[in-house]
């Protein structure tokens, strides 16, 4: 059982790590005026949504 929540843990920890180098990804290729018109909080938003997406999916996965 132990085992199980650790590796949801890491699994967790994992999606975030993927969902932050996508968001810095699509975020390097937009020109450079919309990057600064887009505030902070739009970029950390989309990286959390990514990665409670992918968490799920590889929990649902793991079962």
């Amino acid at each position: 059982m132990h085992n199980n929540l650790l590796g949801r843990v890491l699994m967790g920890l994992a999606a975030c790590a993927v969902a932050f180098f996508v968001i810095l990804g699509v975020v390097a290729v937009l020109p450079r005026a919309l990057q600064d018109a887009l505030p902070d909080n739009v970029l950390g938003g989309a990286a959390v949504v990514l990665a409670v997406a992918a968490a799920r999916r590889f929990a649902r996965r793991a079962r």
